[in-house]
C-alpha cells in the first residue's frame, strides 16, 4: 500500500497543483477569511475538531470570541505558553510546527527533500551577497500546519536590513507536494527578510503557499497581497527596525513554511530531528559571535 500511495497517489495529488489557479484560490480565500457572518463560530468549531485545536491554550477559548475566521487563524496564545530560552548565545525556534528538514548548507544548496536540493541562487533570487553570507552555514525548514499558531517570531536579536519579496506560484507545501515537486520553494512567492545581530546574518523566508491569504510584517503590514508582479527588494538598513530575541515580527494568514538562514556563526543543535515537533523559543542551536 505504501508503495502504491508513493509512486502513484502521492504524484497525482501533486501533480494536479500544476493545473489549478493558484492566485484565484488564494484571493477568494483572503475574501471568505474576513467576511464576518453568524456562521463563523460554528465552522470554527468544526476546523477545532477537524484539526485538533489546542483551544486553552489561546487567549479567547471561545469559538465565539472570534468575528471572522481570519481571526481565529492568527489568534494569540496566553502569557506562557512560548518559554524563550534565555540561556546565553541561544538559537531559538521561529514558530511553532514540525522540522521537515535541517542542516548544514553544501554546495550552496539545501535539502528540500532527499534526493532534492535547492539552490541557495534560486531560493533568494539570485541575491549573490545575500547567497555569500551563507555559503556553508545551516538552515532549517519548519512547516505549519492548520492546527498551529501562525505568527513569527525572531531566533536571535537582529536589526532588519533588507526585505525581498519573491513572486511566484502557490503550491501546496504539505509533505505530498514537497516530496513530488522539484525546487518547490524556489517556485512559490515568498518573503526574505533579512537580519544582522552584529557581524551574524541570519534570513527568515515565509513560504506561501495554496490559500495563503496573506503574509504581515510589523514595520509594513499586510506584504501580500498585493501579490508581486516582479522581485522587490527594499532597504532597510538606515531604519531602526530592531527586534529582540523570541520578538514576534510577522505572520500568516494561512498555514505554511518558514525557512531560516544562518551564516557559519550558528551551530544546530544536535538533538534536532526530521519530523520533530517544535514550538517558539525553544532552543534550536548557538551562536558563536567570537
Amino acid at each position: 500500500m505504501k508503495i502504491f500511495y508513493k509512486n502513484i497517489l502521492e504524484p497525482l495529488k501533486a501533480y494536479w497543483l500544476f493545473l489549478i489557479p493558484h492566485y484565484m484560490f488564494s484571493r477568494i480565500t483572503y475574501i471568505i477569511t474576513r467576511t464576518k457572518n453568524p456562521f463563523v463560530p460554528f465552522l470554527i468549531k468544526l476546523y477545532v475538531k477537524l484539526f485538533k485545536v489546542n483551544m486553552k491554550e489561546c487567549i479567547f477559548e471561545s469559538p465565539n470570541d472570534y468575528s471572522t475566521f481570519c481571526e481565529f487563524f492568527t489568534r494569540k496564545l496566553k502569557s506562557g505558553i512560548h518559554k524563550i530560552d534565555n540561556t546565553e548565545n541561544s538559537v531559538v525556534s521561529s514558530c511553532d510546527g514540525k522540522i521537515t528538514q535541517f542542516g548544514k548548507i553544501e554546495d550552496d544548496s539545501i535539502l528540500q527533500v532527499k534526493g532534492k536540493q535547492i539552490k541557495l541562487d534560486d531560493l533568494l533570487s539570485n541575491d549573490r551577497k545575500l547567497k555569500q553570507e551563507y555559503t556553508s552555514g545551516s538552515f532549517l525548514t519548519i512547516y505549519l500546519s492548520p492546527k498551529d499558531y501562525h505568527r513569527v517570531h525572531i531566533p536571535l536579536p537582529g536589526k532588519l536590513m533588507k526585505t525581498t519579496h519573491v513572486p511566484g506560484r502557490l503550491f501546496s507545501v504539505a509533505d505530498h507536494a514537497v516530496n513530488q515537486i522539484r525546487n518547490l520553494y524556489a517556485r512559490n512567492e515568498r518573503l526574505i527578510c533579512n537580519f544582522k545581530d552584529g557581524d551574524s546574518s541570519f534570513s527568515v523566508i515565509f513560504v506561501a503557499a495554496i490559500n495563503v491569504s496573506s503574509i504581515e510584517v510589523q514595520w509594513k503590514g499586510e506584504a501580500s497581497p498585493p501579490y508581486p508582479k516582479k522581485t522587490i527588494s527594499t532597504n532597510y538598513s538606515k531604519k531602526r527596525i530592531q527586534f529582540e530575541k523570541g520578538d514576534e515580527f510577522g505572520m500568516f494568514k494561512s498555514g505554511s513554511t518558514v525557512i531560516i538562514l544562518f551564516d557559519q556563526s550558528v551551530k544546530l543543535s544536535s538533538k534536532l530531528k526530521k519530523g520533530q515537533k517544535i514550538r517558539v523559543g525553544n532552543k534550536i542551536g548557538v551562536c558563536d559571535k567570537s
